[in-house]
């Protein structure tokens, strides 16, 4: 029997019950299981004396980073029909550091003010009626058999009677079914492996039962991600009414409340599709490699787009974002090869690692100045891109950012950018000229390689562990290169092409000749180009000056 430990009492749904204070081991190494070639497996140990029920936890799994545990109690009132419900919730308390390690624990309390013997227990993984009598101990353990049953692969939750769909050859239409038996013993199916369905190509269409609602047997998680990636021949996905969790509409997959969108068939013939204004979150992957899709237009109520999202929509020409957007996640526009314009909408703050990867018809973009955050190769591949507006907030231009974007002819970097990393202009063929400001002090590794400039300005004062033979690999010596006065000499060790240094009124700009589609281009004294209408002021033309009034 767990000793009685100090008491405290956590508000919860339904009439509160105290709860001692949560003993645990600490994390028990995987490693000390795998030595003895054991899998951890989960477990609740119940025992009872009188009022007072004690709960053992066994093999917890939980983050390495975990100090302590929470432990909230609540039960609400049966009736003739249903037994009350007593639900226990174990939170682990995370300490100021997350780690990547997940081990089990072992805890241990007490429920107190406990008068029924039978009971519905809502408690970690399980989920039941229980029944014990005072002195005895139930052990309930997680286990899992993996059997086949009528052709189909299962994975049985023995202690629950689940049943969770395991990964199959489908052929056409399939019709999951509400329960399976085996060895006598009826199992609900609840649940499917997230790789049920993944690369099936010859699923047409897939109707869940009511009995369905999650992955992986966890109840918390519900479809957190598509499981029909790589479904190629998908055309409609239904669920069956009464389904506590999920829902169709059109043959596209939402949660109950249609607040989220998990999956739109990949084979789905539509041309044009408008999210239904109910929705505030679309996952990761949802619409992502549909070969029909040329529009889609999301409602003002979409907060969250999912990695991946449009990734693959190769037909996609134009998607109308949620001005309420705060980020766009990584690989989100990936491979839209006919995506040519999107508009950001202001307010986002962060681009994810390779949003455009693949877009080989984007011609322009603007880049709105809430946006504060960039990651690595956002527009990749965008072979098209001519023209980009960088936010004035930006603060560095990620590795690889505009790799391989060979039309890139125009880009002005803002004030205030302190870096340029590696690779980050890598062949941009198109680009003639560069001018980088006083703020920017680190340069990555080969950010110019592949790269033919006239002249690329280099205003600010680099830091010394950045002034390096691999600053201008791969970008030949055809460049004249523009730095400060006092460095000039720093630089003409590293780079074996004209080095000239810059003056009040960049005089060095005489010494090269624009291409002839340049003649007319406009400069300031600093040797930056102007776009657009100049103010008043001397600018330089194709090396001389020229006033305008």
């Amino acid at each position: 029997m767990i000793l009685m430990m100090a008491m405290n009492v956590f508000h919860a749904q339904g009439q509160e019950l105290p709860v001692s204070d949560a003993q645990h081991s600490g994390c028990m190494r995987v490693s000390d299981y795998e030595e003895e070639d054991v899998e951890p497996i989960p477990t609740i140990i119940l025992e009872k004396e009188g009022n007072i029920l004690s709960v053992q936890v066994q093999n917890f799994i939980c983050n390495c980073a975990t100090e302590d545990f929470e432990v909230n109690s609540s039960i609400t009132a049966g009736n003739e029909d249903l037994p009350c419900t007593l639900s226990i919730h174990v939170v682990p308390v995370i300490g100021e550091y997350y780690t990547s390690c997940e081990c089990p624990v072992n805890v241990s309390f007490t429920v107190h003010d406990l008068e029924q013997n039978s009971f519905y227990l809502d408690c970690w993984w399980y989920e039941g009626f229980v029944e014990l009598e005072d002195g005895e101990t139930l052990v309930l353990e997680d286990l899992y058999e993996d059997v086949t049953i009528d052709d189909a692969d299962y994975s049985l939750r023995k202690t629950m009677h689940q049943a969770m769909l395991k990964k199959n050859e489908w052929v056409g239409e399939v019709s999951i079914p509400s329960e399976v038996i085996y060895e006598g013993q009826i199992y609900s199916v609840t649940s499917i492996d997230r790789y049920a369905f993944r690369d099936n190509t010859a699923l047409t269409k897939v109707t869940f039962p009511r009995t369905v609602q999650n992955m992986d047997f966890d109840k918390e998680s519900g479809f957190i991600r598509n499981p029909f990636i790589g479904c190629t021949a998908l055309e409609s996905i239904e669920v069956e009414e009464g389904n506590p969790a999920l829902c169709a509409i059109d043959g596209v997959l939402f949660n109950k409340e249609k607040t989220r969108l998990h999956a739109y068939p990949i084979a789905a013939t539509r041309t044009s599709y408008t999210v239904p204004e109910s929705v505030t979150w679309i996952e990761n992957t949802a619409f992502a490699h549909n070969q029909h899709l040329v529009k889609i237009v999301l409602p003002d109520e979409v907060t969250i787009l999912g990695s991946s999202v449009f990734s693959g929509c190769k037909n996609l020409e134009e998607v109308r974002l949620s001005p309420n957007l705060g980020y766009l996640l990584g690989w989100a526009f990936a491979n839209c090869e006919h995506l040519q314009s999107v508009t950001i909408p202001e307010g986002v703050t962060s681009l994810g690692g390779k949003l455009f990867y693949g877009c080989t018809s984007l011609t322009s973009i603007v880049m709105p100045e809430s946006v504060t955050k960039t990651y690595e190769a956002i527009f990749e591949n965008c072979t098209s891109l001519k023209n980009i507006t960088l936010s004035p907030n930006l603060d560095e231009i990620g590795e690889n950012m505009f790799l391989n974007c060979s039309s890139l002819s125009e880009i002005q970097i803002p004030e205030g950018l302190v870096w340029v990393r590696s690779h980050a202009f890598e062949n941009c063929s198109a680009l003639k000229t560069l001018d980088l400001p006083e703020s920017v002090t680190r340069l990555g590794w080969s950010p110019f390689i592949g790269c033919k400039l006239d002249s690329l300005v280099i205003r600010g004062i680099l830091e010394s562990n950045w002034v390096n033979e691999w600053l201008f690999k791969g970008m030949g010596t055809q460049t004249k290169v523009f730095v400060q006065p006092s460095e000039v000499e720093k630089f003409k060790k590293i780079y074996k092409g004209p080095v000239y240094p810059i003056s009040d009124e960049m005089s060095g700009i005489s010494d090269f000749t624009l291409p002839e589609d340049n003649s007319s281009a406009l400069f300031d004294l600093q040797g930056r180009r102007i776009f657009g209408e100049p103010s008043r002021g001397i600018y330089i033309v194709n090396g001389k000056k020229r006033v305008v009034k």
